[in-house]
């Protein structure tokens, strides 16, 4: 999922288990994942209509470029990994 807060900034959630939920919000330089409680999710955070692949992409060219932590490289692999597997599923 791919969400906004009112700062404009842009994250991905990695991993939601409706107690924490863990994000990668866009930032210059290294990324890094912030968890927060549900709640505070639920209160900063509204999903966006941008394409979640279309993020990914932005957001794996920038770990390239720049580089991201090991928790941020494999959920943001994990997570393209599945989308790859759904899309390919109704075709």
């Amino acid at each position: 999922m791919v969400v906004i807060n009112n700062q404009r900034s842009t994250a991905i959630v990695i991993r939601n288990d409706g107690h924490k939920v863990t994000m990668v919000p866009m930032s210059s330089g290294k990324l890094s994942a912030r968890t927060v409680s549900f709640n505070e999710f639920r209160a900063d955070w509204q999903e966006t209509g941008y394409a979640l692949s279309l993020a990914l992409t932005t957001f794996l060219s920038h770990i390239m470029k720049w580089g991201a932590s090991l928790e941020v490289s494999r959920g943001l692999e994990k997570l393209a990994a599945r989308d790859r597997f759904v899309v390919s599923s109704l075709f």
